[in-house]
């Protein structure tokens, strides 16, 4: 894929809350792909809740892969936290 094709959004619907969602967004800096991890407003796609960054992805699937796992190990954090 060519740079100027980034960065792409993923949205991920969450559970139990209408109107927040998930967002990884994967940019491409050189050969090495980069994932922002957020929770954002469902309408405005304003950043409710930053959760990370993850670099040193080595594909764009590589990196949406990693930006999945990490925001369901924040989700998993909270609940754990509500016990």
């Amino acid at each position: 894929m060519a740079m100027s094709e980034y960065p792409k959004e993923h949205y991920i619907e969450l559970e139990n809350n209408p109107y927040l969602m998930g967002r990884i967004a994967i940019n491409q800096v050189k050969n090495e792909f980069i994932a922002e991890v957020d929770i954002i407003h469902q309408e405005s796609h304003k950043i409710y809740h930053h959760v990370d960054i993850l670099y040193s992805g080595y594909t764009a699937e590589e990196a949406l892969i990693s930006g999945v796992q990490r925001l369901r190990r924040f989700f998993e954090a909270l609940e754990k936290d509500k016990t």
